[in-house]
């Protein structure tokens, strides 16, 4: 029995010798194809779901730490902003926030 024609050889060492020199450049492609589907693609144009630019007031309970059904200056201290606006808010000039006065604060935001 004759063994294979050595024109057999060369084609198939070509071809071999082929594969090996790409096969490095398989695997960066893969190695970035892999990169791309780990990394989670920026949703710029879906709003945050809590939209920082106009915050919501505190709820009036949670600011009467006492529960005396008004919000005291240190009461308020709590929120920077609520702070700020309560010489505004005090409508009656009483030192506190009855529910009527603080329904009527809106915190400002962010500047965005």
């Amino acid at each position: 029995m004759k063994s294979s024609s050595p024109r057999f050889h060369l084609p198939l060492a070509l071809l071999v010798a082929a594969l090996a020199a790409s096969a490095p450049g398989m695997a960066q492609d893969r190695d970035a194809q892999e990169q791309r589907q780990e990394t989670p693609p920026r949703q710029t144009d879906t709003p945050p779901a809590n939209d920082a630019a106009t915050p919501a007031p505190r709820p009036f309970e949670e600011l009467d730490a006492n529960g005396d059904g008004s919000i005291a200056k240190d009461e308020a201290a709590v929120d920077p902003a609520l702070t700020q606006a309560f010489g505004t808010l005090d409508q009656d000039a009483d030192g506190k926030l009855a529910p009527a006065e603080y329904a009527a604060y809106k915190p400002a935001g962010n500047g965005r």
